[in-house]
């Protein structure tokens, strides 16, 4: 690095350290809080005192609410939108099927997730995702009157065509770009220059027809990236149509729910600047005063008019009837589930250890994102300082570092909202079992409908015939 450069950086860094970080606010998500102290913590206590802890509950109403939300945020008269649920947000039988029941269609990415879609009933699916298996293409061109297959490279499309001439059906198709703004999602689809010769490879596959692209943008907080990327792909569309003409653009998910997620403030990159420089502690600092940043997020309404804008101007120009699509995961499912857990230890005032770990949410998130914890038994307004573990033998095994308690004792019920995605998705089988899941019905009924991981679920291979359902100990055939 010569001079020139080390001077730009210094700068940059004197720039960043004054600056703050960009998109976030300080706070604190009070919302969430008082929406879990005041609608949810009977029916939460009660989930607890009736199936034990650690616990997964799964709110209906609130994906009944976010689904209506999201659906009337994009709705517009003349304008046909369709919303596809990502099942990789949260693949759980009792969400996906209460989206389904809410008129939401699905979006899968992998055969597994395809047959979960098949079986429970969705009559509109799009399938995404690379490196699909000749079977997964086979079973979706054995759905074509329900499935669309978006193709990610000229590979898929010719392989496509292959099985469908076999199987003598047609089947809809999009094809996946990806724009060199995407980032890390350029791993998929093709890139746009290569439309043009894929929009003429597809004419030559009569059992394939292409009808729309689509491509995905994730970890989005406004609209301006859905309406920059429709800007660039306007032209690119109205010049190489195959010969039905466009049916449909997918703009995928990456939409964020507001408010339910913060930042701790040694983790942002001012943050960690700090640490590096020596200016501050990694983790909570002594005088820390318990508050978050806080992404700044528009509301679902605000980023659908700017995409709706931005569709009509440079997509369906001229009421061409082009359709709409979306593939929301997160904002549907995120509000939707509460992890409860039991104070199951009390070191000191300052350490408590809960009876679930953190395998529950699939890596040490808690770590870099902070998500409310809330005391259900003794609850308060304002947060305690005091560091709150889970039962796992690693140190990485943190709920939170703070809590909304008035105090802390064994047998307390705590509950961490907003875990409805990446969850349950990606919950490891790390030391501990995985938790049972009970759904809150909409009329406030509580249901158990996944039990708690077993021993013969976990070590399937250890057991000869049927499970012999013994408590405490299981007699087991072991390998010679």
């Amino acid at each position: 690095m010569n001079g020139g450069d080390t001077t730009a950086a210094v700068i940059r860094m004197q720039q960043l350290l004054l600056d703050g970080s960009p998109g976030l606010h300080e706070g604190e998500l009070l919302g969430l809080v008082a929406d879990v102290f005041t609608r949810r913590r009977a029916s939460l206590l009660e989930a607890a005192q009736r199936f034990g802890t650690p616990l997964y509950v799964v709110h209906a109403d609130l994906l009944q609410q976010q689904a209506n939300r999201f659906t009337a945020a994009f709705s517009r008269p003349g304008l046909t939108s369709r919303v596809h649920y990502a099942f990789k947000a949260n693949p759980s039988a009792v969400v996906v099927n209460t989206l389904r029941q809410a008129g939401i269609a699905a979006d899968v990415s992998s055969g597994l997730e395809l047959e979960l879609a098949l079986r429970s009933g969705f009559e509109r699916v799009v399938f995404s995702g690379p490196a699909k298996t000749d079977i997964d293409l086979e079973n979706a061109v054995l759905a074509a009157d329900r499935v669309t297959v978006h193709l990610d490279s000229f590979a898929e499309l010719e392989r496509l065509q292959v099985i469908a001439g076999r199987l003598s059906r047609s089947i809809r198709a999009g094809v996946r770009l990806s724009l060199a703004a995407h980032g890390a999602w350029t791993k998929f689809g093709l890139p746009p220059m290569a439309l043009p010769e894929f929009v003429q490879r597809a004419s030559a596959c009569p059992q394939v027809d292409l009808q729309g692209v689509q491509f995905h943008l994730s970890w989005q907080r406004d609209g301006d990236g859905y309406a920059r990327t429709l800007a660039d792909l306007g032209p690119l569309l109205r010049f190489n149509a195959p010969a039905g003409g466009w049916r449909f653009v997918d703009v995928g998910g990456g939409f964020y729910p507001e408010d339910d997620e913060a930042v701790y403030p040694w983790r942002t990159p001012q943050g960690r600047l700090q640490v590096l420089l020596g200016l501050a502690v990694d983790g909570p600092a002594v005088d820390w005063n318990g508050r978050y940043l806080v992404h700044t997020v528009q509301p679902i309404e605000t980023i659908a008019a700017a995409v709706i804008e931005a569709f009509g101007q440079h997509v369906d120009a001229g009421d061409r009837g082009v359709e709409l699509w979306l593939e929301p995961g997160r904002y549907l499912a995120n509000p939707s589930v509460t992890i409860l857990l039991q104070v199951a230890d009390v070191k000191s005032p300052e350490v408590a250890i809960t009876d679930g770990g953190t395998n529950l949410l699939g890596w040490e998130r808690l770590e870099e994102e902070h998500v409310p914890l809330l005391n259900l038994t003794r609850p308060a307004s304002s947060q305690r300082h005091g560091r709150v573990y889970g039962s796992l033998c690693t140190p990485h095994d943190v709920w939170g570092y703070t809590c909304y308690a008035e105090d802390l004792q064994v047998g307390d019920i705590l509950a961490l909202p907003a875990q409805g995605s990446y969850v349950q998705t990606l919950q490891q089988a790390f030391i501990k079992p995985i938790a049972a899941t009970v759904v809150e019905h909409a009329d406030g009924r509580l249901q158990r409908v996944v039990e708690e991981e077993s021993f013969t679920g976990r070590y399937p291979e250890l057991f000869s015939g049927p499970d012999p359902q013994l408590v405490g100990t299981e007699a087991a055939t072991l390998p010679a």
